[in-house]
Protein backbone atom coordinates (compact mmCIF):
# COMPACT_ATOMS: atom_id res chain seq x y z
CA UNK A 1 0.00 0.00 0.00
CA UNK A 2 3.13 2.66 0.81
CA UNK A 3 4.31 1.50 -2.92
CA UNK A 4 1.17 2.26 -4.52
CA UNK A 5 1.53 5.35 -2.68
CA UNK A 6 4.45 6.20 -3.59
CA UNK A 7 4.01 5.08 -7.27
CA UNK A 8 0.23 7.74 -7.45
CA UNK A 9 2.24 10.67 -6.23
CA UNK A 10 5.11 10.19 -8.45
CA UNK A 11 3.00 10.13 -10.89
CA UNK A 12 0.92 13.58 -9.61
CA UNK A 13 4.34 15.29 -9.69
CA UNK A 14 5.48 14.27 -13.16
CA UNK A 15 1.74 15.27 -14.36
CA UNK A 16 2.42 18.31 -13.61
CA UNK A 17 5.00 20.12 -16.00
CA UNK A 18 3.71 23.80 -15.44
CA UNK A 19 7.23 24.04 -13.41
CA UNK A 20 9.05 23.96 -16.99
CA UNK A 21 7.29 26.76 -18.03
CA UNK A 22 8.09 29.11 -14.81
CA UNK A 23 12.15 27.71 -14.59
CA UNK A 24 13.92 31.10 -13.67
CA UNK A 25 17.41 28.87 -14.20
CA UNK A 26 18.13 30.70 -17.17
CA UNK A 27 15.96 33.40 -19.07
CA UNK A 28 13.45 31.78 -21.66
CA UNK A 29 11.70 33.14 -24.90
CA UNK A 30 8.51 33.34 -26.72
CA UNK A 31 8.11 34.44 -30.41
CA UNK A 32 4.50 35.70 -30.87
CA UNK A 33 3.21 35.68 -34.61
CA UNK A 34 -0.09 37.48 -34.93
CA UNK A 35 -1.66 39.48 -37.83
CA UNK A 36 0.20 42.66 -38.46
CA UNK A 37 -3.37 44.29 -38.96
CA UNK A 38 -4.35 43.14 -35.37
CA UNK A 39 -1.36 43.82 -33.56
CA UNK A 40 -2.32 47.68 -34.70
CA UNK A 41 -5.70 47.70 -33.85
CA UNK A 42 -4.25 46.28 -30.56
CA UNK A 43 -2.28 49.65 -30.29
CA UNK A 44 -4.54 52.26 -31.07
CA UNK A 45 -5.46 54.68 -28.75
CA UNK A 46 -9.03 53.79 -28.76
CA UNK A 47 -8.34 50.44 -28.31
CA UNK A 48 -6.05 49.93 -26.26
CA UNK A 49 -8.75 48.95 -23.21
CA UNK A 50 -10.24 46.05 -25.29
CA UNK A 51 -9.91 42.57 -23.68
CA UNK A 52 -10.32 41.08 -27.58
CA UNK A 53 -8.37 38.21 -28.12
CA UNK A 54 -6.49 37.83 -31.46
CA UNK A 55 -5.17 34.23 -32.56
CA UNK A 56 -1.42 33.75 -32.93
CA UNK A 57 1.07 31.33 -33.17
CA UNK A 58 3.90 31.12 -30.98
CA UNK A 59 7.29 29.21 -30.47
CA UNK A 60 8.39 28.99 -26.77
CA UNK A 61 11.94 28.26 -25.90
CA UNK A 62 13.78 27.99 -22.57
CA UNK A 63 16.34 25.17 -20.90
CA UNK A 64 13.04 22.69 -20.80
CA UNK A 65 10.81 23.40 -23.67
CA UNK A 66 11.33 23.86 -27.41
CA UNK A 67 7.74 23.59 -28.70
CA UNK A 68 5.53 25.45 -30.77
CA UNK A 69 1.78 26.25 -30.31
CA UNK A 70 -1.24 27.14 -32.90
CA UNK A 71 -4.77 29.01 -32.10
CA UNK A 72 -3.29 30.73 -29.06
CA UNK A 73 -5.25 34.20 -27.60
CA UNK A 74 -3.01 37.10 -27.13
CA UNK A 75 -4.06 40.46 -26.08
CA UNK A 76 -3.03 43.59 -24.04
CA UNK A 77 -3.34 43.16 -19.95
CA UNK A 78 -2.99 45.59 -16.58
CA UNK A 79 -4.54 49.20 -15.88
CA UNK A 80 -2.35 51.96 -16.06
CA UNK A 81 0.57 50.32 -18.60
CA UNK A 82 -2.03 49.94 -21.37
CA UNK A 83 -1.26 53.80 -22.30
CA UNK A 84 2.24 52.99 -21.53
CA UNK A 85 5.11 52.51 -24.34
CA UNK A 86 6.07 49.32 -23.18
CA UNK A 87 2.73 47.37 -23.28
CA UNK A 88 2.15 44.11 -21.17
CA UNK A 89 -0.01 41.21 -22.84
CA UNK A 90 -2.11 37.96 -22.00
CA UNK A 91 -1.61 34.42 -23.70
CA UNK A 92 -4.19 32.14 -23.58
CA UNK A 93 -4.19 28.77 -24.38
CA UNK A 94 -7.44 27.55 -23.93
CA UNK A 95 -9.66 30.30 -25.33
CA UNK A 96 -9.85 29.26 -29.12
CA UNK A 97 -9.38 25.74 -28.30
CA UNK A 98 -11.39 24.77 -25.35
CA UNK A 99 -9.74 22.51 -22.64
CA UNK A 100 -6.23 22.80 -23.92
CA UNK A 101 -3.33 24.01 -21.90
CA UNK A 102 0.02 24.81 -22.32
CA UNK A 103 2.85 22.16 -20.01
CA UNK A 104 -0.31 22.35 -17.49
CA UNK A 105 -0.73 26.33 -18.00
CA UNK A 106 -4.02 27.67 -19.63
CA UNK A 107 -2.78 31.65 -19.66
CA UNK A 108 0.67 33.68 -19.53
CA UNK A 109 0.55 36.93 -18.03
CA UNK A 110 3.72 38.93 -19.63
CA UNK A 111 4.25 41.86 -17.93
CA UNK A 112 6.40 44.71 -19.20
CA UNK A 113 7.37 46.34 -16.28
CA UNK A 114 7.15 49.50 -18.05
CA UNK A 115 8.51 51.81 -14.66
CA UNK A 116 10.96 49.32 -13.36
CA UNK A 117 14.14 49.53 -15.86
CA UNK A 118 15.96 47.21 -13.51
CA UNK A 119 12.55 44.37 -14.34
CA UNK A 120 13.27 42.17 -11.26
CA UNK A 121 10.90 44.53 -8.50
CA UNK A 122 8.18 42.20 -8.88
CA UNK A 123 9.82 39.06 -9.75
CA UNK A 124 11.72 39.68 -6.74
CA UNK A 125 8.62 40.29 -4.73
CA UNK A 126 7.22 36.91 -5.68
CA UNK A 127 10.18 35.08 -4.41
CA UNK A 128 10.12 36.75 -1.02
CA UNK A 129 6.10 35.79 -0.69
CA UNK A 130 7.62 32.21 -1.77
CA UNK A 131 10.06 31.41 0.00
CA UNK A 132 8.31 32.12 3.56
CA UNK A 133 5.85 29.30 1.81
CA UNK A 134 2.64 31.72 0.98
CA UNK A 135 0.80 30.99 -1.65
CA UNK A 136 1.51 33.55 -4.49
CA UNK A 137 2.01 33.24 -8.42
CA UNK A 138 5.41 31.99 -10.08
CA UNK A 139 7.35 34.21 -12.16
CA UNK A 140 10.26 34.18 -14.55
CA UNK A 141 12.36 36.37 -17.03
CA UNK A 142 11.41 35.97 -20.93
CA UNK A 143 12.23 37.78 -23.92
CA UNK A 144 9.50 38.59 -26.20
CA UNK A 145 9.75 38.59 -29.74
CA UNK A 146 6.61 39.91 -32.07
CA UNK A 147 6.30 38.58 -35.66
CA UNK A 148 10.13 38.42 -35.43
CA UNK A 149 11.01 42.27 -33.90
CA UNK A 150 12.42 42.37 -30.32
CA UNK A 151 9.88 43.92 -27.81
CA UNK A 152 11.87 43.57 -24.49
CA UNK A 153 12.79 41.43 -21.76
CA UNK A 154 9.88 40.99 -19.52
CA UNK A 155 8.14 39.48 -16.33
CA UNK A 156 6.65 35.84 -17.18
CA UNK A 157 3.53 35.79 -14.20
CA UNK A 158 1.64 33.00 -13.23
CA UNK A 159 -2.23 33.67 -13.93
CA UNK A 160 -3.99 32.91 -10.97
CA UNK A 161 -7.00 30.48 -11.95
CA UNK A 162 -8.33 27.34 -11.55
CA UNK A 163 -5.21 26.01 -12.84
CA UNK A 164 -3.60 27.97 -9.81
CA UNK A 165 -5.89 26.67 -7.17
CA UNK A 166 -5.76 23.20 -8.17
CA UNK A 167 -1.61 23.60 -7.67
CA UNK A 168 -1.99 25.07 -4.61
CA UNK A 169 -5.10 24.07 -2.13
CA UNK A 170 -6.45 20.67 -1.51
CA UNK A 171 -9.25 21.58 -2.01
CA UNK A 172 -10.05 23.87 -5.71
CA UNK A 173 -13.92 24.11 -5.51
CA UNK A 174 -14.08 27.23 -3.74
CA UNK A 175 -14.99 30.97 -4.86
CA UNK A 176 -12.08 33.11 -5.75
CA UNK A 177 -12.96 36.85 -6.26
CA UNK A 178 -10.22 39.31 -7.85
CA UNK A 179 -10.35 42.34 -5.53
CA UNK A 180 -9.44 45.72 -6.93
CA UNK A 181 -10.03 49.59 -6.08
CA UNK A 182 -12.16 50.10 -4.37
CA UNK A 183 -12.19 46.85 -2.51
CA UNK A 184 -11.96 48.14 1.04
CA UNK A 185 -13.87 45.20 2.72
CA UNK A 186 -16.15 48.06 3.61
CA UNK A 187 -19.83 46.87 5.16
CA UNK A 188 -22.50 47.51 2.48
CA UNK A 189 -25.28 45.64 3.92
CA UNK A 190 -26.33 42.10 5.12
CA UNK A 191 -27.24 41.07 1.42
CA UNK A 192 -24.77 38.91 -0.83
CA UNK A 193 -26.06 41.32 -3.55
CA UNK A 194 -24.78 44.15 -1.71
CA UNK A 195 -20.99 43.41 -3.17
CA UNK A 196 -22.15 42.98 -6.65
CA UNK A 197 -22.34 46.52 -8.05
CA UNK A 198 -19.82 48.17 -9.53
CA UNK A 199 -18.15 51.22 -8.52
CA UNK A 200 -17.93 54.00 -11.70
CA UNK A 201 -16.16 51.90 -14.32
CA UNK A 202 -14.60 49.51 -11.29
CA UNK A 203 -15.77 46.04 -10.19
CA UNK A 204 -14.37 45.99 -6.24
CA UNK A 205 -15.26 42.40 -6.50
CA UNK A 206 -15.32 40.22 -9.51
CA UNK A 207 -16.05 36.50 -8.50
CA UNK A 208 -14.13 34.53 -10.95
CA UNK A 209 -14.58 30.91 -10.58
CA UNK A 210 -18.07 29.56 -10.08
CA UNK A 211 -19.36 32.43 -11.62
CA UNK A 212 -22.49 30.60 -13.10
CA UNK A 213 -23.98 30.64 -9.29
CA UNK A 214 -22.77 34.08 -8.73
CA UNK A 215 -22.69 33.58 -5.26
CA UNK A 216 -21.23 36.15 -2.92
CA UNK A 217 -22.73 34.68 0.46
CA UNK A 218 -19.62 33.96 1.98
CA UNK A 219 -17.82 36.93 0.45
CA UNK A 220 -20.56 39.08 2.19
CA UNK A 221 -20.50 36.75 5.73
CA UNK A 222 -16.66 37.86 5.85
CA UNK A 223 -17.10 41.59 5.21
CA UNK A 224 -19.57 41.55 8.23
CA UNK A 225 -17.46 40.07 10.71
CA UNK A 226 -14.78 42.32 9.92
CA UNK A 227 -16.92 45.56 10.26
CA UNK A 228 -19.53 43.82 12.98
CA UNK A 229 -17.57 40.88 15.04
CA UNK A 230 -13.71 41.08 14.47
CA UNK A 231 -13.03 38.51 17.83
CA UNK A 232 -14.84 36.49 14.85
CA UNK A 233 -12.37 37.09 12.20
CA UNK A 234 -9.97 33.75 12.78
CA UNK A 235 -12.64 31.77 12.32
CA UNK A 236 -13.00 32.83 8.45
CA UNK A 237 -10.10 34.44 7.27
CA UNK A 238 -6.53 32.82 7.78
CA UNK A 239 -5.29 36.15 9.90
CA UNK A 240 -1.44 34.95 10.16
CA UNK A 241 -1.28 34.79 6.30
CA UNK A 242 -2.79 38.54 6.01
CA UNK A 243 -0.18 39.54 8.58
CA UNK A 244 2.42 37.76 6.96
CA UNK A 245 1.08 39.86 3.53
CA UNK A 246 1.55 43.14 5.59
CA UNK A 247 4.56 42.92 6.51
CA UNK A 248 5.93 41.90 2.79
CA UNK A 249 4.35 44.57 1.77
CA UNK A 250 6.14 47.02 4.17
CA UNK A 251 8.90 45.46 3.39
CA UNK A 252 9.11 45.66 -0.38
CA UNK A 253 7.44 48.94 -0.03
CA UNK A 254 4.37 48.19 -2.11
CA UNK A 255 1.79 50.61 -1.94
CA UNK A 256 -0.75 50.04 -4.48
CA UNK A 257 -2.08 47.06 -2.41
CA UNK A 258 -4.96 46.25 0.20
CA UNK A 259 -3.29 48.39 2.69
CA UNK A 260 -2.78 51.55 0.95
CA UNK A 261 -5.21 51.57 -1.55
CA UNK A 262 -7.91 48.84 -1.28
CA UNK A 263 -6.47 47.50 -4.27
CA UNK A 264 -4.81 44.35 -5.55
CA UNK A 265 -5.59 41.17 -3.97
CA UNK A 266 -7.64 38.07 -4.31
CA UNK A 267 -9.56 36.26 -1.98
CA UNK A 268 -9.93 32.92 -1.93
CA UNK A 269 -12.90 30.86 0.41
CA UNK A 270 -10.91 27.40 1.44
CA UNK A 271 -14.32 25.06 1.11
CA UNK A 272 -13.16 22.10 2.99
CA UNK A 273 -12.10 24.50 6.32
CA UNK A 274 -14.63 27.15 5.72
CA UNK A 275 -11.81 29.83 5.86
CA UNK A 276 -10.51 32.49 3.49
CA UNK A 277 -6.94 33.14 2.16
CA UNK A 278 -5.65 36.56 1.04
CA UNK A 279 -3.52 35.80 -2.14
CA UNK A 280 -1.31 38.53 -3.21
CA UNK A 281 -1.42 40.26 -6.64
CA UNK A 282 0.54 42.75 -8.95
CA UNK A 283 3.61 43.67 -7.16
CA UNK A 284 5.58 46.18 -10.13
CA UNK A 285 5.17 49.22 -7.57
CA UNK A 286 7.55 47.94 -5.13
CA UNK A 287 11.09 49.00 -3.84
CA UNK A 288 11.16 52.50 -4.44
CA UNK A 289 8.96 52.65 -7.46
CA UNK A 290 6.34 56.24 -8.10
CA UNK A 291 2.84 55.87 -9.54
CA UNK A 292 4.35 55.61 -13.23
Amino acid sequence: MRLLGLILFSSLIIADDSWMVYDDSSVSRVDIFVDSLALEWMYEYDNVESDSLHMAYIYYQNEYINDTLEQVGFRLRGNTSRVSEKKSFKLDFNHFVPGRDFYGVEKINLNGEHNDVSIVRSKLSWDIFKSIGMVATRANHIEVYINDNYYGLYISVEHIDDTFLNRNFENDTGNLWKCLWPANLGYRGPNPSDYHPWVDDNRPYDLKTNDDEYDFTQLARLIHIINNDPDSLEHVLDVSEFIKYLAINILTGGWDDYRSLQNNFYLYHQPNIDRFLLIPYDYDNTFGIDWF
